[in-house]
């Protein structure tokens, strides 16, 4: 079984450092608790709005004094 382990993260559960790992063969985003068998699935990333959605931004202009 291969492991990748998340360096410095606290299990939410137990508390325990560095006891939380992804499952590399697992085509799921689940992260594991190697002290306590805690798991949670990983937040989805949010959209990223594509050119064609985005706000054009105009600058303003000031009359100048």
């Amino acid at each position: 079984m291969s492991r990748r382990f998340i360096a410095g993260a606290r299990c939410q559960d137990c508390g325990a450092e560095d006891t939380l790992y992804f499952d590399a063969h697992s085509t799921s985003d689940v992260v594991l608790c190697v002290a306590c068998g805690f798991s949670e699935a990983r937040p989805v990333a949010a959209a990223v709005p594509t050119p064609s959605e985005a706000v054009e931004i105009v600058p303003l202009k000031f009359p100048m004094t």
